[in-house]
C-alpha cells in the first residue's frame, strides 16, 4: 500500500494526452520513455487518497509504481538523468517524451492526396514559407571547388579526430569552395527542386530550414569577416568585415580553436521556414537531428583535405546572432564547425599537385 509519505519515482511528469482524446491524461517517465494513460478522475483520487486503485488497464496502481521503482533498467538510468537535472537540463526531457508522442493525419496516405490537400491549404490561407532574407552586403566570389582527393569513408571515420589548435596557416579559398560546394549539395538540389506549382515539393525538406555563415579567419583570397553563404549562387555575403578570432572564441564558451583556425562554419535554423512546413513539436526535434546529419557530411568533406574539426553547439546564440547581422526572434544558431589544418600527420595537405579536374 502506497502511504501519504512515499513519493513517486523521480522523472515522472503528467500532461494532457498527446492526441485527440481529451478524456485521458498522460504520466510520462523521462527516465525511460515509458507512457502511461489516466483517465483524470482515477489518477487525481489516486494522487489525493495515494491509497489502491485501478487504472484504466485494471492493475493496481500502487503495483504500478512499485514496478515502476524496481525496474532494473530505470536504476541504471536515474543517475544520468539526475545529471541532466542539476545541470539546468530539464526542459529537453520533457519535450523528447512529448515529441514522440505526436500523432499524423497522414500515417496511411500511400496516395499522397492527404499531404497534398493540407499543403494546398497551407498555400490558400497564408501563402507559402517565409522567403530567404538575404542580406545586402558585398558579394565575394567563391573560386572553383577543389575536388577532394579520394578517400575511403572508412578511413575518413577512423582518422577523424576534434581540432582544438590547428596548423596557423591560411588555407586556400578553393577548399573552403570545395568544402561549401560537396558538403552542402544535397541540400541546395532539394532547395532549387522545391516549387509552390508542386504543392509536395516542400516536404522534401531535408535543410530547408538552414542558413550558413563563414566566419573567416585565414583563407587566402577571402578577406577576414563574418560572411553569409549564398546557398544557391555558390559565393560569399559580407556581413561583418573585420579578424573576429577572439569574438568568435568567447561566442564559443572560451574555446581556443578559433584563434588558429581558418573559419567557423555555422548552422542556422530559419524557425518560420521551418514551422510552415511542420506544425507540431516534432519539427524542433527533426532540426536537431538534422544538424548532425548535415554536420557529419560536412566534417567528413573537411577530413578528406587534410582540416580537422571543432564541432560544438556551446555558442552564445545572442552574441553571435549579432555577428552575423541577426535577430534572436526568427532564427538560432544551433551548431557551430571550427574548421583548420590538421596536426596530425595524417592531416597534412592531401591535396598537393590535385586540380579541380583531377579524375582521382
Amino acid at each position: 500500500m502506497i502511504t501519504t509519505t512515499t513519493r513517486w519515482p523521480v522523472g515522472m511528469r503528467i500532461r494532457p494526452a498527446v492526441s485527440r482524446d481529451a478524456t485521458h491524461v498522460e504520466v510520462a517517465d523521462t527516465v525511460t520513455g515509458r507512457r502511461f494513460r489516466w483517465s483524470p478522475d482515477q489518477l487525481s483520487a489516486f494522487i489525493l487518497s495515494q491509497a489502491d486503485r485501478d487504472r484504466d488497464t485494471g492493475s493496481s496502481g500502487d503495483a504500478w509504481l512499485a514496478e515502476l521503482e524496481s525496474a532494473a533498467d530505470r536504476a541504471a538510468l536515474v543517475e544520468g538523468w539526475q545529471h541532466w537535472q542539476e545541470r539546468g537540463w530539464y526542459p529537453s526531457d520533457q519535450y523528447y517524451v512529448a515529441s514522440r508522442g505526436c500523432s499524423f493525419a497522414d500515417v496511411h496516405d500511400p496516395d499522397r492526396a492527404i499531404r497534398s490537400r493540407v499543403l494546398n491549404e497551407y498555400l490558400t490561407t497564408g501563402g507559402p514559407p517565409v522567403e530567404e532574407a538575404v542580406p545586402d552586403g558585398p558579394r565575394v566570389e567563391l573560386p572553383e571547388p577543389l575536388r577532394p582527393p579520394a578517400r575511403s569513408l572508412a578511413q575518413l571515420l577512423v582518422t577523424r579526430r576534434s581540432g582544438r589548435a590547428f596548423v596557423p596557416t591560411p588555407v586556400p579559398a578553393a577548399w573552403l569552395s570545395g568544402l561549401l560546394s560537396y558538403g552542402l549539395a544535397q541540400i541546395r538540389r532539394r532547395r532549387e527542386a522545391t516549387d509552390r506549382a508542386e504543392p509536395l515539393s516542400y516536404l522534401n525538406s531535408f535543410g530547408s530550414a538552414w542558413d550558413f555563415y563563414v566566419c573567416a579567419f585565414a583563407v587566402d583570397g577571402v578577406p577576414p569577416g563574418a560572411y553569409r553563404y549564398d546557398l544557391r549562387a555558390h559565393r560569399l555575403i559580407a556581413v561583418h568585415p573585420g579578424d573576429h578570432r577572439e569574438e568568435m572564441a568567447r561566442i564559443l564558451q572560451g574555446m581556443w580553436s578559433p584563434r588558429s583556425a581558418a573559419w567557423t562554419l555555422g548552422l542556422v535554423a530559419d524557425f518560420p521556414r521551418y514551422q510552415w512546413r511542420y506544425r507540431h513539436e516534432h519539427g524542433l526535434r527533426r532540426l536537431y537531428l538534422e544538424s548532425g546529419i548535415i554536420a557529419q557530411e560536412l566534417t567528413m568533406v573537411a577530413g578528406a583535405y587534410g582540416l580537422s574539426t571543432l564541432v560544438t553547439p556551446a555558442q552564445q546564440d545572442t552574441p553571435y546572432l549579432e555577428l552575423h547581422g541577426l535577430r534572436n526572434d526568427r532564427y538560432a544558431p544551433v551548431y557551430t564547425l571550427t574548421m583548420g589544418r590538421n596536426r596530425g600527420a595524417e592531416g597534412t595537405d592531401f591535396t598537393v599537385g590535385i586540380g579541380p579536374d583531377d579524375p582521382s
